[in-house]
């Protein structure tokens, strides 16, 4: 970010803290606009050369490639203390989580142009088809690179990295996919007919199963990491007690944090509540199927929250906190919801009391941020 002479802020995509450099405004606003670096005159330390020549030629999937690695995590950390401090939160420093294990996405949605799958241009509909692609998994990748989908649109492929399972969801028409032998194969006006299609993924130490429409971590390194950071919290800060896995998806949190507790998964989407039911039936956990904002609040101790990147907004917050718990755990996707979400819940008497950046989405500027708050 910079400050041009007319006083207005501007967004600079490709440049890093302390560095000098030659850009051109592609967007202009009244009071902000955005620009891209040209040419950089004076680099930041943690400036590298840009390995991927699909990055180079445009394609938006990987925005850190520039950065140092070691440097990745602590420059998506500023950034969600940057929010924080703009919404009046005071936070000690975060821990950081990088992944363990990680092959790369195991969800990978892409454009389809003259059959080939591959990755738009960041801010334009032109697409780059790549020849190899090391942000995803070897078995996602060998669908995307040599899968061909003549009569689709768009294409979203989904791999079991741990099971094997291979789905590959069409956008048009089926006919004539090429894929490997042992890739399921459906259109998405077939899943909206009420076909149901699903892949199987172990993390955390169970097998879960997902949807085709469902949401699920984008690797299971990612679960892995989400369900020790969120278990470490839930053990600090409220060991026992009834939880409420809010925005439970296909119940990630319930079957694990939940262990040993009365749980209640409350979610929205039909997809999701259908695989937390076949998740979670030896739990005994109850799944709710409504929107959080919509939903009748019972006690809870815990409250393990993992809304969409909008984040719990204020409905959310104030039905969640009506469950009078004496910790809530905020799994948040996007800096800005985050620090709003944790302001309201600081107007509603919860302190954020520990938090980490966990790394689910390297080489890129997401941020995945989860929080302890406790009532004061």
């Amino acid at each position: 970010m910079a400050r041009g002479p007319d006083g207005r802020v501007v967004f600079i995509d490709g440049a890093l803290p302390g560095e000098t450099v030659v850009v051109e405004l592609v967007h202009v606003d009244s009071r902000w606009s955005r620009a891209k670096v040209v040419r950089v005159v004076e680099a930041a330390a943690d400036r590298v050369s840009v390995s991927c020549a699909h990055q180079l030629e445009g394609c938006g999937g990987c925005d850190l490639l520039h950065v140092a690695k070691s440097a990745q995590l602590r420059l998506k950390t500023s950034m969600v203390v940057d929010q924080l401090t703009r919404a009046g939160i005071d936070a000690s420093a975060p821990s950081l989580r990088s992944l363990d294990g990680d092959n790369g996405r195991t969800t990978v949605r892409a454009a389809v142009v003259d059959g080939r799958a591959g990755f738009r241009i960041k801010a334009s509909h032109d697409v780059v088809i790549p020849d190899s692609c090391d942000a995803v998994d070897p078995l996602a990748e060998e669908i995307l690179i040599d899968g061909r989908f003549p009569h689709a649109d768009d294409v979203t492929i989904r791999v079991g990295a741990r099971t094997g399972d291979r789905l590959v969801i069409i956008g048009g028409s089926t006919t004539d996919v090429v894929v490997p032998d042992d890739v399921r194969v459906v259109a998405v006006d077939e899943l909206a007919n009420g076909r149901r299609a699903w892949i199987h993924e172990e993390a955390a130490g169970r097998t879960w199963r997902v949807s085709a429409r469902s949401f699920f971590q984008n690797r299971p390194a990612g679960a892995d990491a989400l369900v020790v950071e969120v278990s470490e919290m839930a053990e600090l800060l409220c060991p026992d007690g009834p939880m409420i896995d809010a925005y439970a998806g296909v119940g990630l949190f319930a079957g694990t944090v939940g262990k040993g507790r009365q749980v209640t998964a409350v979610e929205r989407s039909r997809d999701s509540v259908a695989d937390a039911k076949i998740n979670l039936a030896d739990d005994g956990t109850k799944v709710v199927k409504v929107g959080i904002e919509k939903w009748r609040p019972s006690s809870a101790s815990l409250i393990v929250a993992d809304p969409a990147r909008e984040g719990l907004g204020r409905s959310g917050v104030n039905t969640l906190v009506r469950c009078e718990p004496s910790a809530v755990i905020l799994v948040s996707c996007d800096p800005s919801s985050f620090a709003k979400d944790a302001k309201r819940l600081a107007d509603k008497g919860f302190r954020l009391d520990r938090w980490s950046v966990v790394d689910l989405f390297p080489r890129t500027s997401h941020v995945e941020t989860v929080a302890g708050f406790v009532a004061a």
